[in-house]
């Protein structure tokens, strides 16, 4: 534009400089237009080269390297250096923003989806691309739209999907900005672990509820029946047994919930000492020896002092549990080995048994409460279906693993092997 002024300047005085010197010296007309060209041509030529350098100061201007080429403009050139300054810092505050933003977002565990108006993606990070997927069509998807319109029309929105055995929850917000909604804001958590706590805890609940109310049930029908007079004299003693053992047995659940509820709250985590698994295993198999003998099942301890630090009370119960389940689920003569040792530094207590064995496909859930194999047949001997589930939590409270094998009529082996101690612990 200003190339084009200054030309239109420069040809049109010199074509009057031109014009105005034929005049004067009053050259004919074939010479007067000869002149003219000549000063046309001589006009472009000079009007081209002064414009060039007039124009390429303004053309060569960078705001990051600021001059003074012409006074009469400086005043602009410094607005536009400072305005470009400004621009530079905004551009330098905005890149660093977005980056802090991109690294919150890509930390966070729970996943962050931002959409515009018309459901156009802006901005996501990794967890949630992991429930949405490579864009194919899924339930999760569909939540997340279904959310995402919900949020759009001005709603807050709270929804469940499961998907790949994980239970999310979504939540979506609308962004609002001068009175309008602008876009949407959809979290996704993964809720799956209080999902699995909340269905055990109702599991439980259940469960222990039936088996609360059996042996009550029992006990309530019996001594209902004695008390109308109902009962034999003879029959008596019958009734106030089978009161006795289904007292026992609720006393037992009673015992074991209370257990398991004391590991699950950790109420043992600061109650830990030396312990030595031989003599812990000994006091035990001392205790259940006449319990086996009055079922025809021989109860051996082998091996040799190994220590940890435990929990005593703990360490107890889960030694007592295994080997009250090898006496109680044992086949006749059967017989119980518990053995103490320590395998590559790792200190570890056995028990196995001779007795009915478990089949495969129950093995992997024989640890879960109140699981049984045969329900009749563990109700007959007495059982809860929580001992081995107090053998797992204990090992947690250890850090312990726990690893079980089994073959069907030939007896189970539980092998439970303890973190290797440090040499402060083995004094």
């Amino acid at each position: 534009m200003i190339g084009a002024i200054v030309w239109s300047i420069i040809i049109v005085a010199v074509l009057g400089l031109g014009l105005a010197l034929g005049a004067f010296l009053g050259l004919e007309t074939g010479a007067f237009i000869a002149l003219t060209v000549i000063y046309g041509a001589f006009a472009i030529v000079f009007a081209n080269l002064v414009a060039r350098r007039i124009v390429k100061p303004l053309q060569d201007f960078d705001p990051s390297k600021p001059g003074r080429s012409y006074s009469e403009i400086a005043p602009l050139m410094d607005r536009i250096t400072r305005q470009g300054q400004l621009i530079d810092l905004q551009m330098t505050d905005l890149k660093r923003s977005r980056e802090e933003f991109q690294a919150i977002t890509n930390s966070m565990a729970e996943g962050f989806i931002l959409v515009d108006p018309d459901m156009k993606l802006i901005s996501y990070n990794p967890s949630a691309q992991k429930i949405m997927g490579d864009g194919e069509e899924s339930v999760a998807t569909d939540t997340i739209r279904g959310a995402a319109r919900a949020a759009l029309a001005g709603e807050h929105t709270e929804r469940t999907v499961d998907m790949d055995g994980h239970v999310y929850q979504i939540l979506a917000s609308p962004v609002e900005s001068g009175g309008k909604i602008t876009g949407a804001i959809i979290l996704s958590l993964d809720i799956t672990e209080k999902a699995r706590r909340e269905a055990m805890r109702h599991d439980f609940s259940s469960n222990v509820s039936h088996e609360l109310k059996t042996p009550l049930t029992s006990i309530y029908g019996i001594s209902e029946l004695m008390v109308n007079g109902m009962v034999k004299p003879e029959d008596m003693k019958g009734f106030a047994t089978s009161i006795h053992d289904e007292s026992g047995r609720l006393i037992a659940l009673i015992s074991d919930i209370i257990k398991l509820s004391q590991l699950d709250d950790g109420v043992y985590d600061s109650e830990r000492t030396t312990v030595d698994l031989y003599e812990a295993a000994k006091k035990v198999v001392e205790r259940l020896t006449p319990v086996g003998a009055a079922k025809g099942v021989e109860i051996h301890l082998t091996g040799s002092s190994s220590k940890i630090l435990g929990v005593p009370s703990v360490i107890d119960e889960m030694i007592y549990n295994l080997c009250d389940n090898a006496i109680k689920y044992n086949v006749e003569n059967g017989r119980v080995l518990v053995s103490v040792a320590t395998i590559g530094g790792h200190p570890a207590i056995a028990v196995s048994d001779t007795g009915i064995g478990i089949p495969r496909e129950h093995i992997d859930r024989v640890f879960e409460r109140f699981y049984r194999v045969d329900k009749s047949h563990s109700k007959k001997i007495g059982g809860t279906g929580l001992g081995l589930s107090i053998v797992k939590h204990g090992a947690a409270v250890h850090n312990a693993d726990v690893n079980l094998k089994s073959n069907p009529g030939r007896g189970t082996a539980v092998t439970v092997t303890f973190p290797i101690p440090k040499p402060e612990e083995e004094k």
